[in-house]
């Protein structure tokens, strides 16, 4: 199978990430229907409490839900350029930067939650919360990973792309 080129791998994987794409977007809206019924029983005070923790953890799920749609247009922006033979330019090494720089973000927003979900719930002593706080900072540990590989293979690229254009100087 091709990896490059029109109906080749390349074109499958944005196809597929444009399904991916329209899959978090509905998941966002959905997620920003139930931030606005959490809202409102806030404010008709109604368990303050449970509400304000699922308020902070759909906020969360939100930001990083954009993050991820911005994410993956980058991507769908590559692999763009892939299917076009655009293989070493600069806009590549750009988008594997936003990637990066995005991925540290969700990262943050994740050690906040964490941090967030740690002090709300340090009195509460329930096990349920324990597991959200250790899976948020999983998330934390895991797009910061992400976002260190990524920034290291946009160095590589980086250098891929001077050796190709001292390449083509030499030609």
């Amino acid at each position: 199978m091709k990896i490059l080129g029109e109906k080749s791998l390349s074109s499958k994987v944005i196809v597929g990430l444009k399904t991916i794409f329209t899959i978090i977007s509905i998941i966002d809206v959905i997620v920003l229907g139930i931030i606005g019924k959490i809202v409102r029983h806030i404010v008709m005070k109604e368990n303050i409490q449970n509400n304000i923790f699922d308020l902070v953890l759909f906020i969360a799920i939100i930001i990083t839900g954009m993050i991820a749609l911005f994410i993956i247009g980058q991507f769908i922006k590559i692999f763009k350029n892939f299917k076009n033979n655009i293989l070493f330019c600069e806009n590549n090494s750009k988008s594997l930067n936003v990637i990066s720089n995005s991925c540290f973000i969700i990262s943050t927003v994740y050690l906040l939650i964490g941090i967030l979900i740690f002090l709300i719930t340090s009195n509460l002593m329930e096990e349920f919360l324990y597991y959200v706080f250790a899976f948020s900072i999983m998330l934390m540990i895991i797009f910061a990973i992400a976002g260190i590989g990524i920034k290291i293979l946009n160095e590589v690229y980086k250098k891929a792309i001077e050796y190709k254009e001292e390449n083509d100087f030499t030609i």
